[in-house]
């Protein structure tokens, strides 16, 4: 069996019947809540609420070593339920010498248990593994483009039968930044704030999560690309209300925009986009990455990198730290003819 997108593996479980479920499933990926999303939608099939606590076992590697007593309570009969669903964390952090245990389970599995192991970005490279990829549904929760996050927004506020538009699920995108955790909390927000209304707008949007606390400097690097000011002000505000430090925002803007400079670098020597974004270390988000360095140009960002180390100084020599930082997003934001010359002190 192939390895599986989170979306297909999704759209998959919709319409899954209880005797379809896999007696196996492993996850693995950067994505604990979408693991957890989809471990709910299987519950939610082969147990019902009364069955779960005797039926519903998580075992954690490698506190519940040794393996085989997890896997003991997968071979044990469900108690008054056709199924029982047993879950094993941390599954990268088998030790080899246990990986018998495994092989055999996987090999003749329980037909009254539903085992689901989960991983982490990566699972290792041992004969079990590949031996259950090859069996058993094997899912990647890799990092969603902003796209697949758009599109899973949409199907959340569906399935809470509300409609949403377009922009507003970009702007509330924007707002949030891509922790589904965080934009699924969100999501509920907006739909306890629109009450009875059926379609949710731009405006519900702003009004509720406008304020959201959790922006990150990551938010920030798009908005300043695009020279949108208001936006960027905004973010920063509830940078500083959250608590994160004037110098953290500073580092982690010198550290974006030296991957743009870098990235124009290995341009001019010849190599194509795609494969610069992977020298430069952008190994997720590569098509926002994309996006954003060609909002400028390589004298954009040369000016950039000089202007934030000017306000870096200044900062580590007894200037208002808060106020030199709100004074850079306003440079960074000049249209270039003006930010040459840059605002008076």
């Amino acid at each position: 069996m192939s390895l599986l997108r989170y979306r297909d593996f999704k759209t998959r479980l919709k319409t899954i019947k209880k005797s379809e479920i896999s007696p196996v499933y492993l996850f693995y990926g950067h994505d604990d809540y979408l693991k957890n999303e989809v471990v709910a939608s299987i519950e939610k099939i082969i147990l019902s609420s009364s069955a779960k606590d005797l039926n519903y076992n998580v075992f954690h590697l490698p506190d519940d070593l040794p393996i085989d007593k997890a896997l003991q309570s997968a071979n044990a009969y469900p108690f008054a339920s056709e199924k029982k669903l047993i879950i094993i964390k941390n599954i990268h952090k088998l030790p080899a010498s246990q990986d018998s245990f495994l092989e055999d389970y996987v090999e003749n599995p329980s037909k009254t248990c539903c085992l689901v192991l989960i991983g982490s970005d990566k699972i290792p490279k041992r004969t079990v593994f590949s031996k259950i990829e090859k069996i058993f549904p094997t899912v990647n929760f890799y990092h969603l483009y902003e796209r697949d996050i758009c599109q899973w927004v949409i199907e959340e506020f569906k399935m809470l039968k509300k409609d949403i538009d377009y922009t507003a699920v970009q702007t509330l995108f924007n707002i949030t930044g891509d922790n589904i955790a965080d934009i699924k909390n969100e999501i509920d927000k907006l739909v306890l704030y629109v009450g009875e209304k059926s379609v949710i707008s731009v405006t519900d949007v702003e009004n509720c999560c406008g304020h959201f606390k959790e922006n990150t400097v990551f938010e920030l690097i798009p908005v300043l690309a695009r020279k949108d000011v208001k936006t960027a002000i905004r973010i920063l505000t509830n940078l500083f209300n959250s608590g994160e430090s004037e110098f953290a925002i500073i580092a982690s803007l010198t550290g974006r925009y030296r991957q743009y400079l870098r990235f124009y670098e290995i341009i001019e020597t010849g190599v194509d986009e795609w494969e610069a974004t992977t020298r430069v270390g952008v190994r997720f988000y590569r098509e926002k990455f994309l996006n954003d360095v060609r909002l400028l140009a390589k004298e954009d960002v040369d000016l950039a990198l000089r202007k934030i180390l000017d306000s870096e100084l200044r900062m580590k020599t007894g200037a208002n730290s808060r106020l030199q930082v709100e004074k850079l997003f306003f440079e960074l934001c000049l249209p270039r003819s003006r930010a040459v010359h840059g605002l008076p002190d």
